[in-house]
């Protein structure tokens, strides 16, 4: 047994070496956000984003930086939001939100300079995926002005220029990866097939798993629009974290994950970089190292969901053998007798 655990930690530590250290603006940047969010969030809106911001810290500090900046977005971009609202104080009435609305016009993917070092390939995912966001929070902004009232409208219209600020924060980041990132494509049968197991599920689930499928499919949306534009990085990411979500709705994990569990997973990964991949076993190993019943169920479903359809969709894709011969119709001709 001690001749088969020592290569797999030896293979491990080297996996694990070769993902990217946490970059030097990302901590204080964490607690920039912190004081912003103090000063600009309303008391009774700051438990979440706090809590958020907490666990960020938490797996900065446990060197699961990649983990950290997925689970930083939230805060950064709840912190942004109001202090745009903030800055707005004097939009009040729906006549000066429809004008705030069309002045602050769709937002736009902000420009940046081309890295002098590659990145980890996550980075793009989650700035990608940030970008999709801020032109459909900007027109979904102005129903919320509509039907929630100003203050909805003016939070989700803050919101949309957020995302698209934390885009270029992540993107600034300076974070250098030695590997190459895989090559990656299309994903749209992984997609499809995706959609179709979701909407078979739905039509039996209960009530209480809704919460959970509509957050699945909210990703799943959001997977699609990255590929048919092209962004495979950002689709492979939420593809992933659709199936991430969605997992636990298929039924009981068929084993608990565990840190063996986990290296080994690692160790396994081809050469090149799989940012994407470990952000995933970051969470597992957030996961396991908590209580949280809903933690370990997501920890097992990195290992037997996530990591599989992320294998697969750098793999190259699945040709369509060809038919072995061309279907044969057979027509039968039966004359009417009094003709």
């Amino acid at each position: 047994m001690r001749r088969i655990a020592l290569p797999l930690a030896m293979a491990a530590a080297l996996a694990l070496a070769s993902q990217p250290a946490a970059p030097p603006g990302l901590a204080p940047e964490m607690a920039r956000i912190r004081i912003e969010a103090t000063a600009a969030t309303p008391e009774d809106q700051r438990a979440g984003p706090a809590a958020r911001l907490d666990r960020a810290r938490a797996a900065l500090d446990a060197g699961r930086p990649l983990l950290a900046l997925y689970l930083v977005e939230m805060p950064w971009e709840s912190a942004r939001a109001w202090t745009f609202v903030k800055s707005a104080s004097g939009v009040t009435t729906p006549e000066a939100f429809v004008e705030k609305w069309t002045a602050t016009g769709e937002p736009r993917a902000e420009t940046t300079p081309a890295p002098s070092r590659p990145r980890p390939l996550l980075l793009d995912a989650i700035a990608a995926a940030a970008e999709a966001r801020g032109p459909t929070t900007y027109h979904a902004s102005r129903a919320y002005g509509e039907d929630a009232g100003v203050a909805a409208g003016m939070y989700y219209l803050g919101d949309s220029g957020a995302v698209m600020q934390f885009a270029r924060f992540v993107r600034e980041l300076q974070w250098p990866v030695t590997a190459a990132p895989p090559a990656l494509r299309a994903i749209t049968g992984e997609l499809n097939a995706l959609d179709a197991d979701m909407t078979r599920a739905y039509e039996t689930m209960d009530r209480a798993s809704h919460p959970s499928y509509i957050s699945a499919s909210a990703a799943l949306k959001q997977a699609k629009t990255l590929n048919a534009g092209d962004r495979h990085a950002g689709a492979l990411f939420q593809y992933l974290l659709a199936r991430f979500v969605f997992a636990p709705l298929r039924g009981p994990a068929g084993a608990d994950a565990t840190a063996e569990r986990i290296a080994a997973a690692r160790a396994a990964l081809p050469d090149g970089d799989h940012s994407v991949a470990e952000l995933f076993l970051q969470l597992a190993e957030e996961g396991i190292s908590g209580s949280q019943p809903a933690q370990r169920r997501g920890a097992a479903a990195v290992l037997d969901d996530v990591l599989p359809a992320y294998l697969a969709a750098i793999a190259p894709p699945a040709t369509t053998a060809p038919a072995s011969a061309a279907a044969r119709v057979t027509i039968t001709l039966v004359r009417w007798p009094y003709t």
